[in-house]
């Protein structure tokens, strides 16, 4: 499935404020981020998609955030 500015931003925004979804200390699961996606969001991210992001980051945001 192709990542779409609407994933790209519901992840992006997530790690932003992953303060609000965990305690200090601790890092943010993959679960949590899919969760708070499809709940908050309304977005579907997938374990793929979270990877695919993850490793093209700089790709994705020269597409989604530098064309605003």
């Amino acid at each position: 499935m192709a990542i779409t500015g609407n994933k790209y931003e519901a992840y992006h925004s997530i790690m932003e404020r992953k303060s609000l979804y965990v305690p200090k200390e601790k890092s943010l699961q993959i679960e949590t981020i899919i969760r708070v996606a499809k709940e908050e969001y309304d977005v579907n991210l997938t374990k793929e998609d979270i990877e695919t992001i993850r490793k093209d980051s700089t790709r994705y945001l020269f597409k989604y955030k530098m064309l605003l």
